[in-house]
């Protein structure tokens, strides 16, 4: 499971490396992940303008870097995804090829920002245009829940049944609910807390959507489950 650290902010976005779709920063965001933020300013001129501020997500923080450097981790991160993908991430395109069979992408998560992409020799281990003639356009998956953190809750009936023994889980026991994308829509595979306490292991707690919502007596069960 993706570690997640807390981090808000009014109008930002962080870049999934499973999806490369670009989820609005709530109160947390992904371990590994490239995020930018984007703050309205006045200039001496009196003219109004956007800034953006980039960034990337570590266990110990946010650390702010310049658009160059966000660049270089993304072209690793679409490395790794082509590989695994064999197909081309959504919002990228090829804008310029290289005599030594380099290639630049333009990769543009809205039609406000996009970043220049550069897949060389040596970051592909082989020749650039032979490793992108492998790959497929891409299509939309089915499943896209990479964005979504897991939820905990008190179950709200007992007929709902644990995906991983197939056991009901009672009314009221806490549950964890695995995210999944149907129709566009969030949904959740629900487990009982101690078929899925693995899931939990090192984790913070609080990441947890719907933590904010159990009362201290179930804050306390969990942790009874988490650290005994």
């Amino acid at each position: 499971m993706s570690e997640w650290i807390e981090y808000s902010s009014d109008w930002g976005y962080w870049i999934n490396p499973d999806t490369f779709r670009t989820p609005r920063i709530k109160k947390s965001v992904r371990v590994g992940s490239v995020l930018y933020t984007k703050k309205r300013e006045v200039l001496d001129s009196g003219q109004q303008i956007i800034a953006t501020s980039y960034g990337v997500a570590y266990e110990d923080g946010v650390q702010e870097m310049d658009k160059k450097e966000v660049s270089k981790i993304l072209a690793n991160q679409i490395l790794n995804y082509m590989r695994t993908k064999k197909m081309y991430p959504p919002n990228t395109k090829i804008k310029r090829r290289y005599a030594n069979s380099s290639v630049d992408f333009d990769y543009s998560p809205s039609e406000y920002d996009s970043f220049i992409i550069r897949l060389t020799p040596e970051l592909v281990k082989g020749d650039v245009e032979d490793f992108l003639d492998g790959l497929d356009d891409f299509k939309e998956e089915q499943d896209q829940a990479a964005d979504e953190r897991w939820k905990i809750e008190a179950a709200k009936s007992g007929r709902a049944s644990c995906r991983t023994c197939d056991g009901l889980i009672a009314k009221g026991e806490l549950r964890l609910g695995e995210p999944s994308i149907y129709d566009g829509h969030v949904s959740y595979r629900w487990h009982h807390l101690n078929c899925m306490i693995r899931i939990l292991q090192g984790m913070d707690l609080n990441m947890l959507e719907g933590y904010d919502d159990l009362n201290e007596k179930q804050r306390l069960e969990l942790q009874k489950h988490v650290f005994q």
